[in-house]
């Protein structure tokens, strides 16, 4: 009886230590923990600043400038990725000790963030107006300078062309005229440097600049753009963003276009015969002296179209060729463009060539260094001043003859 009892009390006691070696490595198993490192790009470079979160955790990191990051977690988390303009992606850790990440971009948030000053800001949380032109929208259009991307492509913003000359300039107001005597033009910042948006009747500072070099365009509309840049923002401020490099394999790019340009419409001008009925119509009342060369204007041809003497279809060529890539450290962005536009006025035309290198490069990892430079030459012909020369032909009579006999 005595030993029956001793058995039973062993075994409920090894029943015991079982059950909780069994709970012991139940836990460890639960509370096992492994280190994740990884890298998240976009599928062309790195994505720095992303923030990776163990799901219903408050564990947490963020990636480097490298796009890399590490983070220990519990084996069975599921980790979350996000960062603005990207959709958030989600992935099991299922014991894994490296994982890379590829994010898509989202149209939608790419719209809620505009550059403004110093850096960018949520444009929830911006109270000043903004509206912005992206990439897209500027490779849609065929334009030969900055001030023809905006027109018709921002709300509140008046774009009026001083003449019809190529390359000319454009007087652009935002929000209307605030000024009587001094100078209603915004200033224009690209890529942190400010130009002067102040230009002549034929000549435009900013003719110079490659359009196809652009990514955005960002129109500061309201006072609040005078607290970065002071009282020349008093027009509104106009920030242009340029292409960079980004990591990755060596891109080549090159897009071309060939058009032609031409007067949609005539003005209707009096042609040689109707020109002699109404001289011998002014003589018979005697406000000018009869002239014997319309004695019979039906006998006469149609004389001299001076507007078609002067405008001709006029040929427009942009060729833009441009290389980008990049390793961990170093990033660069090479372009080179050629426009040749010439005018619908005969003599008339504009030519620009253009050289643009951006090289970045993460020297140590608190030193970053960067060479942004642009080059250009532009070369304008123009046959007229202030619409003159149409004007001229326009009043010129049916009967000089444009060339000699």
């Amino acid at each position: 009886m005595t030993n029956f009892l001793i058995t039973k009390s062993k075994s409920k006691y090894f029943k015991n230590l079982g059950f909780l070696i069994l709970m012991l490595v139940f836990s460890a198993a639960v509370n096992a923990q492994t280190t994740v490192s990884g890298t998240v790009s976009d599928g062309t470079g790195p994505i720095p600043g992303v923030n990776i979160i163990a799901k219903g955790s408050n564990i947490s990191t963020v990636s480097n400038f490298d796009g890399t990051y590490t983070i220990k977690v519990p084996t069975n988390s599921i980790l979350t990725f996000s960062f603005i303009g990207y959709k958030t992606k989600q992935l099991p850790v299922n014991n894994q000790t490296k994982i890379d990440v590829v994010l898509e971009e989202d149209a939608n948030d790419l719209k809620e963030v505009v550059v403004v000053g110093y850096g960018s800001i949520k444009r929830a949380d911006l109270t000043g107006a903004v509206s912005s032109v992206g990439s897209a929208a500027i490779s849609q259009s065929v334009a030969t300078t900055i001030d023809q991307v905006l027109q018709g492509r921002a709300a509140g913003v008046n774009i009026q062309q001083n003449n019809g000359a190529p390359g000319s300039s454009s007087s652009v107001r935002i929000r209307g005229i605030s000024s009587i005597t001094g100078s209603n033009e915004p200033i224009y910042v690209i890529d942190g440097v400010v130009i002067d948006g102040s230009t002549g009747s034929n000549f435009s500072p900013l003719a110079g600049i490659n359009p196809a070099d652009i990514v955005s365009v960002d129109v500061l509309k309201d006072a609040s753009a005078t607290a970065i840049y002071g009282s020349r923002a008093a027009n509104g401020v106009i920030m242009i963003t340029t292409k960079t490099g980004k990591k990755g394999d060596l891109t080549l790019n090159f897009d071309s276009y060939v058009g032609w340009q031409e007067i949609p419409k005539y003005l209707q001008v009096l042609n040689l015969r109707e020109y002699g009925t109404l001289k011998n119509t002014r003589s018979d009342l005697g406000i000018v002296q009869r002239d014997n060369n319309f004695i019979r204007p039906d006998l006469l041809g149609d004389g001299t179209d001076w507007q078609k003497e002067l405008f001709t279809t006029a040929m427009m060529q942009s060729y833009n060729l441009s290389a980008s890539g990049g390793s961990d450290n170093t990033t660069y962005a090479v372009g080179v463009g050629y426009l040749d536009q010439d005018g619908i006025a005969i003599g008339s035309s504009f030519n620009r060539f253009n050289l643009r290198a951006v090289v970045d490069s993460q020297v140590k990892s608190f030193l970053k260094l960067g060479v942004n430079m642009a080059m250009n030459k532009t070369n304008q012909v123009t046959t007229f001043n202030d619409d003159s020369l149409i004007l001229t032909a326009l009043k010129q009579t049916p009967n000089v003859a444009a060339r000699n006999a």
